[in-house]
């Protein structure tokens, strides 16, 4: 079989859609009889016929139903990878709009968001700081960062990190109040709560315990409990990240292991190809190592 052409069955799947000679010729700027003739050297190098040619336009034959549904298969994938390449070599630009809980930010991301911005001068962020579930395309939202198992299937999760929980104090109320041996113990301390952590469940070899202490203050923001922690006013439950070293207080308990959750870098399928997009998402694994 002698050397098929790509571009002749190119040519050959423009007019299978045209439906005719002198439409196609119309609509790729090239000469009826010089795509007749290419049509001919296509047939000649396989071997047999495609296309039936009549007044009223052409006709594929059995042989050329299948030979254009899996050329144009093959097209369509040939522009895919070309459409790929060419969108890697554009450099990331444009708004690029992120989702992320404040804790999460604050502590992981804002340090090195500058490192981000100088490496990419021409992207603009715009950061949404939320716990709450959304919809990211009614919200216009290119990315988020999201903690717990993602349930939909129209996005694509790249695991980034995982999170667990331990209970903190500072130095100060543990000298003023002592140090719990024990999760039960909790109940007769001054309580910070994080209202979506509660109930605490509590786990040491098969020993199993939930305790729900009554708040002396509560928020749904991690870095409002902290701070609150921090200033001696009671003992909670705070985040721990394995890209992040919490100084200043002090974790207790730590025999006993609380719940861990995975982190997910979150955005829709057909937008992991944008630069701009793509960008982010490698910074983001680049802080975690």
């Amino acid at each position: 079989m002698d050397k098929i052409s790509l571009d002749d069955m190119r040519l050959f799947v423009s007019v299978v859609q045209s439906g005719s000679l002198s439409r196609a010729s119309e609509l790729t700027d090239i000469p009826v009889s010089r795509l007749s003739r290419r049509l001919t050297q296509l047939e000649q190098a396989l071997g047999t016929q495609l296309i039936n040619r009549g007044k009223k336009g052409v006709t594929l034959n059995e042989v050329g139903t299948h030979f254009f549904e899996r050329a144009k298969m093959m097209l369509q994938e040939a522009e895919l990878a070309i459409e790929s390449v060419q969108q890697s070599l554009i450099k990331p630009s444009g708004l690029l709009r992120i989702s992320v809980a404040s804790d999460i930010f604050h502590l992981l991301i804002e340090p090195h968001l500058g490192r981000y911005l100088q490496e990419n001068p021409d992207v603009n962020v715009e950061i949404n700081l939320s716990h709450q579930k959304i919809n990211m395309i009614q919200d216009g939202i290119d990315l988020a960062v999201r903690v717990g198992t993602i349930d939909n299937d129209n996005v694509v999760a790249k695991s980034w990190i995982s999170v667990g929980l331990g209970v903190f104090a500072s130095p100060d109320y543990l000298a003023k109040y002592g140090e719990p041996q024990t999760p039960n113990d909790l109940y007769q301390h001054q309580i910070i709560g994080q209202n979506h952590t509660l109930p605490w469940h509590f786990q040491r070899e098969n020993h199993q315990i939930t305790i729900a202490p009554t708040s002396r203050m509560s928020s749904n923001d991690f870095l409002a409990v902290e701070k609150q922690i921090q200033r001696g006013m009671g003992i909670g439950a705070l985040p721990i990240f394995p890209i992040y070293q919490r100084t200043g207080l002090v974790q207790i308990l730590k025999s006993w292991e609380m719940a861990s959750s995975p982190v997910s870098v979150i955005y829709y399928k057909n937008r992991g190809s944008v630069p701009t997009v793509r960008s982010m998402v490698e910074f983001l694994q680049s802080l975690a190592g």
